[in-house]
């Protein structure tokens, strides 16, 4: 197919469809998706995922995983640090415990059932920030618990997958990788917003230049990262963490922002989601096993998550709505879930019919928990 036309339906999809759904309350990313399962190989088969679209989409998992880290406020995570942890713990065990459970259940391996508990486990900082700034939380004491015991989530979240796959690949010894993610993260960290703050101080008013460096940066972290076998995804959270770190109210560095979320999310990052809508035999939903399947995993990932956020929040004295915002918050899971699932998919750990399941699970959860929040925070 002609190299043109096919870049013609890809951005005409990104442009006019989220466009006409936003008036249902369909987040963007979704209706993407949704396009992507109708002219896909399992829909209209309009376009195939060519080898230029599957670069693209990678490129698009490490743009969303590094925007992501640049939305980390570390003054923010810093504020209610130690009640964060509080959440984060029971946040990530219950949720954990009971995906490893469901994988048992519906057959998976060792590996297979790690992968559903890091999916299960898994928050959106995305979301979650998105939804706190829109309602003007990102201050509040509730906000900033929810917001800090994200960000830690979906770290954490992100080093397990790595594990997972290098127990997967059955390679190399776990203390030792352990001990090269801990190196590889601490130097990032101490490294990146010195240097950062260096040159996007030179480049203050070369706003294209300073564009150059992130990206340039970026891929030198992912690169190191390859080299010790720890995923870019990993790399790309982490630099976006720490990059943030550089990062001023200044104008300059607002308009850099904006214009790596632009970059970002005006073209990579929706091809992500629409390569995996292309890719998701959506079919297998209308098998009653499946479907069955599908259930269990979505009410049991937003059971689990509901009660283990609802726990410590109400231990932390905050009211019941409060508690219930605060809880619905951590169910979505958009963006850390979604690329674990696909990799899950590329190893082989999962097959397509759970691999759907997730992707139904995502849409569902980033698409209605996100309404239902706002609408409750209305009524207080």
């Amino acid at each position: 197919m002609d190299f043109y036309y096919i870049f013609f339906i890809v951005l005409s999809i990104i442009f006019i469809i989220p466009n006409l759904l936003k008036r249902f309350n369909i987040p963007a990313i979704t209706s993407i998706m949704i396009a992507g399962m109708i002219i896909g190989d399992y829909g209209l088969k309009i376009i195939e995922v060519n080898e230029t679209l599957k670069v693209l989409s990678e490129l698009g998992a490490i743009m969303l995983m590094f925007l992501a880290g640049l939305e980390v406020d570390n003054e923010t995570l810093k504020k209610e640090f130690k009640n964060s942890l509080f959440l984060t713990l029971l946040s990530i065990l219950i949720p954990g415990i009971g995906g490893y459970y469901i994988g048992n259940l519906i057959g998976l391996n060792f590996s297979g059932s790690l992968l559903m508990a890091v999916i299960f486990a898994s928050h959106s900082v995305a979301i979650v920030y998105a939804v706190l700034n829109e309602l003007n939380l990102t201050n509040n004491r509730l906000g900033i618990i929810i917001l800090s015991s994200t960000i830690i989530i979906d770290l954490i979240t992100l080093l397990l997958l790595s594990v997972i796959i290098k127990i997967n690949n059955g390679d190399g010894n776990l203390l030792i990788f352990f001990l090269k993610i801990f190196v590889y993260i601490s130097i990032l960290l101490i490294s990146i917003p010195i240097i950062s703050k260096y040159i996007l101080n030179i480049f203050e008013k070369l706003h294209a230049q300073r564009i150059h460096y992130v990206l340039f940066i970026i891929f030198i972290v992912i690169i190191i990262g390859e080299y010790l076998n720890i995923h870019p995804i990993v790399g790309a959270f982490i630099c976006g963490v720490a990059v943030s770190e550089a990062l001023t109210k200044k104008e300059c560095d607002e308009i850099l922002n904006k214009n790596l979320n632009a970059i970002g999310y005006g073209f990579f990052i929706p091809i992500f989601f629409l390569v995996l809508g292309m890719e998701t035999n959506f079919w297998v939903i209308f098998n009653l096993q499946n479907l069955k399947q599908i259930l269990l995993i979505l009410s049991s990932a937003v059971l689990l998550k509901v009660v283990s956020s609802y726990i410590p929040l109400k231990l932390l004295r905050f009211n019941n709505k409060e508690c219930l915002f605060g809880s619905l918050l951590t169910v979505p899971k958009i963006s850390a879930s979604l690329v674990a699932a696909t990799i899950g998919k590329e190893m082989g750990i999962i097959d397509n019919s759970i691999f759907v399941a997730i992707i139904a699970m995502s849409v569902i959860t980033s698409t209605l928990v996100p309404i239902i929040a706002k609408n409750l925070k209305s009524s207080w």
